[in-house]
């Protein structure tokens, strides 16, 4: 397995967001006769209920915490093929988009929760989340930051996942919306997600940086085919390193064992990779590192 380390090391300061996700566990329903509903939460029921189709169920069996849980199932409503879908606010049935979110002005590093999930064919579930602010001189709202993730395989018993914010703006958000489906842009039916104890995963309040001579290098940038990074630092650690484009998905992962010392890495580009600018985040128990990469094909 390949190396790597930190050039910069960051002295941080992380606390648990006190404004958190509502009913993120989903222990309040509301019964609508045919159906139940998560409260706070928007989803497809309203709309396929009248064929006698819910692509969301209340799981009890076996929660991950509490006593209930989210089942989020792709299924057939006549001719088409519906996705379950949840918004922590409201959500366009038309579109499949969301309408509105909740309050919230923290800036959190990440978004955790448990899942079960499966695709059937090339399909997969997809769990994207936004941090917005509204922006009175242009009459529109500003994303802060962003995340969007894709599974891939499948997952048949509890596994806790954390999906980083890749922050675009300094400013404090007024709104975060999450949004979570059990399929992709072709939904394939029978697909599914299961989604319990969601929660925001800490602030960083203050980032110190101390330069260490030998220092961090990324080239060629811009690049085309790969990327190298030469990183340093004091300790062994393990690391997540990303490549995120600029709608928040993550389109390489990696996972390392960082040692002590310098090390290097590099990162090989898929050919369909587009032109475009993206940012490299790097996280570990020092902190997070991001900087941005230019791809020129």
């Amino acid at each position: 397995m390949k190396k790597l380390l930190f050039a910069t090391i960051l002295s941080t300061v992380v606390y648990i967001v006190n404004a958190q996700i509502p009913n993120a566990s989903f222990e309040n329903w509301t019964n609508f006769g045919t159906y139940d509903s998560p409260d706070r939460w928007g989803n497809m029921n309203p709309t396929t209920a009248s064929a006698g189709v819910y692509t969301l169920l209340k799981g009890t069996s076996t929660p991950a915490a509490g006593l209930a849980y989210v089942k989020l199932t792709t299924k057939g409503v006549g001719s088409a093929v519906v996705p379950g879908i949840i918004v922590s606010g409201q959500l366009d049935s038309l579109t499949y988009r969301p309408i509105s979110g909740f309050p919230f002005n923290s800036r959190p590093q990440s978004l955790k929760g448990k899942w079960q999930h499966m695709g059937y064919g090339a399909d997969a579930a997809t769990v994207a989340a936004w941090l917005t602010k509204w922006n009175s001189s242009f009459q529109q709202r500003d994303t802060i930051a962003s995340l969007s993730f894709t599974t891939t395989g499948m997952m048949h018993s509890w596994e806790s996942f954390t999906l980083p914010f890749v922050y675009r703006n300094p400013n404090d958000p007024d709104t975060a919306v999450i949004m979570i489906s059990s399929s992709g842009k072709v939904p394939v039916k029978n697909s599914f997600i299961w989604i319990d104890d969601l929660s925001f995963n800490g602030i960083v309040l203050g980032t110190e940086t101390h330069e260490i001579p030998s220092g961090i290098s990324i080239y060629p940038n811009p690049a085309s085919s790969f990327l190298h990074i030469n990183l340093y630092s004091s300790k062994d650690d393990h690391a997540i390193v990303s490549l995120i484009d600029n709608i928040g998905k993550r389109v390489i992962v990696q996972e390392m064992e960082i040692m002590t010392g310098t090390n290097q890495l590099t990162l090989d580009f898929d050919k369909d990779l587009r032109s475009g600018i993206y940012f490299l985040q790097i996280n570990s128990s020092a902190g997070l590192i991001s900087r941005k990469v230019i791809v020129r094909k």
